[in-house]
């Protein structure tokens, strides 16, 4: 075995103090509270919590559900079990609960129809705990958490490999990564309900406010039906070329760049660069989603370079 260097050792002590922040409880309550009709019947996993456990444990699991790990080893025989303790209902005690995600969701498990909530976690910097990637999703059918930012690109690939259903926070940043926005232009994911944390919890149980930029940076994304996607955006503004003060153009490679969601023009049919925000507007059957313009020439302001921008168009 190889032993791993100093340098590395630090670098994961780095990482691992870099995304060491927990949710705040009204945040989980605001957002998730959102889609309780996708949590019922559930069988729901909130990994990367260390916070709560290092294993896979299971905090709740209703009256008659059997899991399946108690039933069939790894090998797939059938294991010699209680069916009547099985069919036990299983309720971790709130007083012992760390992790917000798993609070909110144990409270509100039996009001929810919630099947099973389980937990998982580990540590980068001590290498303890189960990683995500090793986790079996098979026997889950959503996962809720607030997994490491540093390594949001891998996670989000292991759900969807595992194509199981998700509710988490990430850095707003992410959509303009290469290996996340081909998920949102095809509508495989988008934003949740809440743009906008409004804190985060320190290790040392300090709070971050809302106006700190790492909350303010953070949004949640999911591919649970949320409501805002059937709303039809009222586009009150008018795009005239001759009085064209209101929309830079960028010498035809895209049209023009509309700086706020709301002043998308109503009779304007070519492609348009947008703010990113406007995907908490975003209406697939109002509009397509075309590329993502991050940082190319043509968007450098005063020579410095601007957020990303969503080239969209209208559908007819």
């Amino acid at each position: 075995m190889v032993k791993e260097s100093r340098k590395k050792r630090l670098e994961h002590s780095q990482k691992a103090k870099e995304d060491e922040f927990y949710t705040l409880y009204d945040d989980i309550s605001a957002e998730v509270s959102m889609y309780k009709e996708h949590l019922r019947g559930k069988r729901i996993l909130c990994p990367c919590d260390w916070d709560e456990s290092y294993n896979e444990e299971i905090v709740f699991k209703e009256e008659n559900f059997i899991i399946s790990t108690q039933l069939f080893s790894d090998n797939g025989t059938i294991k010699q079990v209680d069916i009547k303790q099985s069919k036990q209902k299983i309720e971790k005690d709130l007083n012992l609960v760390k992790c917000n995600f798993v609070k909110f969701l144990v409270s509100h498990a039996d009001d929810y129809g919630i099947k099973s909530i389980s937990v998982s976690g580990f540590n980068p910097a001590t290498n303890e705990g189960i990683r995500f990637q090793d986790i079996d999703y098979r026997h889950y059918d959503l996962v809720i958490t607030n997994p490491p930012f540093s390594q949001f690109r891998e996670f989000i690939l292991t759900l969807f490999k595992n194509q199981i259903e998700f509710l988490v926070i990430g850095p707003q940043n992410a959509i303009s990564y290469k290996d996340v926005f081909p998920f949102i232009k095809s509508n495989q994911m988008w934003l949740g309900y809440h743009y906008h944390l409004t804190g985060l919890i320190r290790p040392d149980g300090t709070v971050l406010p809302k106006n700190d930029n790492l909350p303010r940076s953070c949004c949640w994304f999911t591919n649970l039906d949320v409501s805002y996607r059937r709303d039809r955006m009222i586009l009150t503004e008018e795009y005239n070329p001759d009085e064209n003060l209101k929309y830079k153009e960028y010498g035809g490679l895209i049209p023009i760049y509309v700086k706020e969601t709301l002043k998308i023009p109503n009779n304007y049919d070519k492609e348009m660069a947008v703010p990113i925000t406007f995907l908490q507007k975003y209406n697939p059957n109002q509009f397509e989603i075309l590329a993502l313009w991050a940082g190319c020439e043509p968007y450098l302001e005063n020579g410095k370079r601007t957020y990303a921008r969503i080239i969209i168009k209208k559908i007819q």
